[in-house]
């Protein structure tokens, strides 16, 4: 079933744009990094609404590389009949970025069609040592099974000064 692609596009949701900072703030330079993920999904609601059917679930995601750590997301996914489907989730990342530790908020949405999902991701909101860190990125998503995501994310990213 396409049901959990959800999970992977709410994983994947949370790596994307986490750069957006304020103009005239004194940030460090723009960097790139990039990774991998692997997470699971539990699916808390399924609606059929006009032909589509929409899931709601909640997402752990554990990612490695320049982000090191697990997001815990909520989000939902919207598949078509034509096969297509579109997701957004939101959620908290504890961890490491760029060898500062902390939490920050990322927010991602994603597309696709089949097993395969392609998003944007954006992260800010960060405590700790990721207090001044902003980032956006994109990710790749492949779902080996209903409940299962894994996938790579790139993301450009600043820390303000």
């Amino acid at each position: 079933m396409k049901v959990f692609r959800f999970a992977m596009l709410a994983a994947l949701s949370l790596l994307l744009p986490l750069f957006l900072s304020p103009a005239g703030a004194n940030a460090s330079t723009l960097a790139t990094g990039t990774g991998s993920f692997t997470g699971t999904v539990e699916i808390t609601s399924i609606t059929h609404v006009g032909g589509n059917t929409i899931v709601d679930g909640i997402e752990v995601v554990h990612l490695t590389g320049l982000l090191n750590g697990t997001r815990i997301a909520a989000g939902s996914e919207v598949f078509h009949a034509d096969g297509t489907a579109e997701a957004h989730d939101s959620g908290t990342f504890t961890g490491t970025v760029d060898g500062r530790a902390g939490t920050i908020i990322i927010s991602g949405t994603s597309n696709g069609t089949g097993t395969t999902q392609n998003g944007n991701q954006v992260a800010d909101r960060g405590t700790g040592a990721l207090a001044g860190l902003h980032a956006q990125g994109t990710f790749q998503s492949v779902f080996p099974s209903l409940t299962a995501v894994e996938g790579t994310y790139s993301v450009q990213y600043h820390f303000d000064s």
